[in-house]
């Protein structure tokens, strides 16, 4: 699992930064994902968003916490 919280002075700050780590995460092209996550001695076989809580404020500042899965395997296998 991987966990990113965007912080940020507004909410639609909070939430265009989370457009962008989602993009990030899961832009594809027919060779695969646009971004690699490298991970010692396995390979990412998939990842998908496991859990997106939406903007949130505390003290006048927000956050979007978004969680995504990432299926692995060893090298070898």
């Amino acid at each position: 699992m991987y966990q990113v919280t965007s912080v940020a002075t507004t909410a639609e700050q909070a939430e265009w930064m989370a457009d962008k780590v989602r993009a990030g995460m899961l832009a594809r092209t027919e060779l695969g994902y646009t971004y690699p996550i490298a991970a010692t001695g396995y390979v990412v076989m998939s990842r998908e968003l496991d859990k997106e809580e939406g903007v949130a404020v505390a003290s006048g500042v927000y956050s979007y916490v978004q969680r995504f899965a990432i299926e692995v395997t060893t090298l070898g296998s």
